[in-house]
């Protein structure tokens, strides 16, 4: 059961019909069966610990249980393995193999003493360790996984009634057998493809289309939660600023709490809440929410989410809320923001309450606790029963926007709050949110600086910047508006007053980037980002010479920045409605912007198509011949590994458009934030 030499690439669509792009599933005859015939020989596979080759990888294993008395069926009962466990286990093997080269006995021997110490969990054993070893994609039968029964009591429903079809010489049963075939098969790819996509993501490793399956971001962030292909089961989201995160079966609370009181005490030092309260677009845009809009603020009971010093709860008792609520999971800054409070004389209208969300919420009998463990005076306020009463607050206001919007996922925790203690209709502040993309260019990267450092190049060092190793991770920095190189274009849009917790991990439509038509290029001269901003430039290196005819030519992309707004709309803040925007082209904020850097830039032409100079021989994209647009497309994910609990991983698909609107290959990536 193999996959074929090649995969049909079936597609969900934006409008939820599926789409195939390629269908090499016969022969040149037709014949389904000699095409599985034909493809046999693809599935020869390597013995584990010998050179010897078996007809199939089921073969294979049998081989090294009878001969080796390694058993993979034994190992992954024996260690309740999952599914990666798994990959590590054999690509573990094969590393034992090369270890005791000509011994396959005392490889075997090693393979499962260091499988027994938990020595093949390392993470490099996730990395393949036999180039397309037919194993890694073939093992699940052998040990008695395979896909859920659910699937495999469809799949053979559907074949029957095929077969009854046939017996009976229904002229349509040829076609209905292969529909049959076919939908084994898809279940099949799309399960496998997002394994392996999953597997990539944790390595950085870069993907090209036919690795993934088109609904990345949504479809990673249930892998492991839930059986391939099914609704995600509803769980309450994981936590972040004010709130403990969701508890994983299987770990120990030790683990838990260990990240909880690192993600609680990053916010007990007061430079982070500086940065917060010096960062004018954000700061000034909540007090003009909950100062200027009386419709919305004034005598209303007010709630806040991760208070902090308890700025948002000031502004809203001074625009005149009759009761406010802050809620902070930090204890040292929920001190400290009681202390504002009285300080400021409004003590009587504000009261400040520590403790995580969930914990709290369990305590008052809103919900059940999901975040694991009991909750005690020390962890929550004695008295938050008397606060936190079910559906009784007139407005939530919170500042829980991440890097790319939804990095550390506090959103989630505002959600359960939100649904659990706002009135039907209560207002939500902010209650829109956007995210937006460009392509930026190389002005946007450190590289200019290494062109010339005091009249020196230093290329080594922006050989490393433009490595693998280094573009695996999404890169948070300040982009210049004068440095984006294409035209911006919303990505999302989320209602904050009806988002669920499944709906923030999705895969957005495509949208087509542009070179800008504003008469900015985006890669002019510039000698802020050289070294020393100009001072320390010579302007005499090879690499910082600067050739005036090049700005005729294509720009070029080096790859995409993510944006977001979050918007206080007439619908709460009729008076005076407001846009925090974290845009290049806006003022600076401290979430600057993220950057998703391509392998090789992209040749953009600045023109219009019919005064496109290009070369068809090569490549869409090149300097040679210059795409006409790109096409992109983003999925946000929450990461599942635990040990980055509140990271969020984000994916890229990106298609270069010629000007006679031939598309290049597409391309798959995945970032972590």
């Amino acid at each position: 059961r193999g996959p074929p030499s090649s995969w049909a690439v079936f597609a969900m669509s934006d409008d939820g019909s599926d789409t195939s792009h390629t269908l090499d599933l016969v022969g040149e005859d037709g014949d389904f069966a000699d095409w599985t015939e034909e493809n046999e020989e693809a599935r020869l596979t390597r013995c584990l610990f010998s050179s010897q080759t078996h007809a199939s990888p089921a073969a294979a294993l049998s081989h090294a249980a009878s001969t080796f008395g390694f058993d993979l069926r034994v190992l992954y009962k024996q260690h309740g393995m999952e599914f990666y466990q798994v990959m590590q286990c054999l690509n573990y093997a094969r590393w034992c193999t090369k270890e005791h080269v000509g011994d396959p006995p005392a490889a075997a021997a090693a393979a499962a003493a260091g499988i027994a110490s938990g020595a093949h969990r390392d993470e490099k054993f996730l990395a393949p360790a036999l180039t397309d070893d037919p194993l890694l994609f073939d093992w699940e039968d052998f040990v008695g996984m395979g896909i859920d029964n659910e699937t495999v009591e469809d799949d053979q429903a559907a074949e029957a009634k095929a077969r009854k079809m046939a017996e009976q010489g229904d002229e349509l049963a040829d076609n209905a057998q292969l529909a049959a075939t076919l939908a084994v098969l898809r279940a099949e790819n799309e399960a496998l493809k997002m394994r392996v996509l999953e597997m990539s993501a944790r390595l950085g490793e870069s993907l090209t289309v036919d690795d993934a399956p088109t609904n990345v971001g949504a479809s990673l962030g249930f892998v492991g939660d839930a059986v391939f292909g099914k609704e995600a089961p509803k769980t309450y989201p994981k936590p972040k600023r004010g709130s403990a995160p969701a508890k994983r079966n299987g770990d120990a609370p030790t683990s838990q709490s260990l990240i909880d009181d690192n993600y609680f005490g990053s916010y007990g030092y007061f430079d982070i809440h500086r940065t917060m309260l010096d960062d004018v677009a954000r700061t000034a845009a909540y007090r003009v929410a909950l100062e200027e809009n009386p419709s919305c603020v004034h005598g209303k009971k007010v709630l806040d989410i991760g208070c902090g010093t308890g700025i948002l709860s000031m502004f809203a008792a001074r625009g005149g809320a009759s009761e406010v609520v802050g809620i902070d999971g930090a204890a040292d800054i929920a001190a400290v923001a009681r202390a504002n409070v009285k300080h400021n004389g409004f003590d009587g209208t504000i009261k400040i309450v520590q403790g995580k969300v969930e914990e709290l919420l369990a305590q008052a009998g809103g919900v059940a606790n999901d975040a694991g463990g009991t909750s005690t005076e020390e962890d929550t306020d004695p008295n938050a029963s008397n606060q936190l009463q079910p559906h009784s607050f007139d407005v939530l206001v919170s500042e829980w926007m991440g890097y790319a919007l939804l990095f550390e996922s506090m959103f989630d925790t505002v959600i359960l709050a939100r649904d659990a203690l706002l009135k039907p209709g209560g207002a939500v502040l902010p209650d829109i949110a956007t995210i937006h993309i460009a392509g930026f260019g190389r002005n946007a990267t450190s590289l200019p600086f290494w062109d010339d450092v005091y009249g020196f190049e230093m290329p080594t060092v922006q050989s490393k910047l433009t490595s693998d190793e280094y573009l695996k991770t999404a890169v948070v920095a300040p982009v210049k508006g004068a440095h984006c190189v294409t035209s911006s274009r919303e990505i999302k849009r989320l209602d904050l007053s009806t988002v669920s917790v499944n709906d923030l991990d999705f895969t957005c439509g495509t949208v087509t980037l542009v070179a800008r038509s504003d008469g900015i290029r985006g890669d002019e001269h510039d000698k802020q980002v050289t070294a020393g901003a100009g001072e320390g430039a010579t302007g005499l290196t090879q690499r910082s010479t600067i050739v005036d005819e090049d700005a005729a030519g294509p720009v070029m992309v080096h790859g995409v920045v993510l944006w977001f707004d979050t918007l206080f709309s007439e619908r709460f803040s009729s008076e005076k409605p407001g846009v925090l925007s974290t845009s290049p082209h806006a003022r600076g904020t401290h979430w600057a912007q993220t950057m998703l850097h391509f392998p090789e830039p992209i040749a953009l032409w600045t023109g219009t198509d019919e005064d496109c100079v290009s070369s068809e021989k090569d490549a869409i994209g090149s300097v040679a011949n210059p795409a006409s647009s790109i096409k992109v497309r983003v999925g946000m994910a929450k990461c599942l590994e635990k040990e980055r609990a509140r990271a969020l991983d984000i994916s890229l698909e990106y298609t270069v458009v010629g000007a006679d609107g031939a598309e290049g290959s597409k391309k798959v990536r995945i970032y972590r934030v």
